[in-house]
């Protein structure tokens, strides 16, 4: 990371990026991440909630703070040579109630926008991107109005969109739901089903460690 001239690093996401669940402040993916590249600077524009794409939801209106109409501000808010790593679609996969506004088709159009602004701005060579993190079955009947009732093949739907992009632009592509589903269903999640444990806050880690240019 030195070698490309990079000074610090800033990570965007929802709840999982902002570090919940971890036991520990400093077990959280970005945290350890900071760590293994020599206490860089980091950092975190997570808020827990948010979903990536501004599309309508069920009453109409855009979910809150959502990604695509927070990042020109806290990721291209001054020119910089920060690492990027964004780790989102999370919630965007989890949301049902909205079939019609709140889908993977848009999903894919506000990431492919946010993107492309990224990259024009020069962040190709420093961004990294991940497959939202795995959610275990029981996790599937877990949350807030709205957040239930997906099924495996429609959240893996998004993992496959995050994928596709990275090959797309070719920038380095962290398989986190890859490399977490392996592992075993529900091994690396915490009591709530939701979010991580230590050990999945880790396997995060090691899946943007070791991201691919795609």
């Amino acid at each position: 990371m030195r070698s490309l001239g990079i000074s610090g690093m800033r990570v965007f996401g929802d709840s999982i990026t902002a570090g919940f669940n971890a036991s520990q402040p400093h077990l959280a993916w970005p945290a350890l991440f900071a760590e293994a590249v020599d206490c860089l600077p980091i950092r975190n524009h997570a808020i827990p909630g948010t979903v990536l794409q501004g599309s309508q939801l069920a009453d109409g209106k855009p979910r809150p703070d959502n990604g695509i109409g927070r990042f020109e501000k806290v990721l291209l808010d001054a020119p910089h040579r920060d690492a990027i790593l964004i780790l989102y679609g999370y919630n965007d996969a989890r949301y049902t109630a909205a079939p019609d506004t709140m889908n993977v088709r848009n999903f894919s159009r506000d990431y492919a926008t946010m993107l492309e602004k990224l990259i024009a701005a020069g962040h190709a060579e420093r961004l990294a991107i991940g497959s939202p993190p795995y959610l275990p079955d029981a996790g599937f009947l877990v949350g807030s109005t709205g957040f239930t009732s997906q099924t495996r093949m429609g959240f893996e739907g998004y993992v496959e969109v995050v994928r596709k992009l990275a090959r797309r632009f070719s920038l380095f592509y962290a398989p986190v739901y890859e490399n977490m589903k392996a592992r075993g269903d529900g091994d690396l999640t915490s009591a709530d089903m939701v979010h991580p444990n230590d050990a999945g806050h880790r396997a995060i880690f090691d899946a943007f460690t070791n991201a691919d240019r795609s």
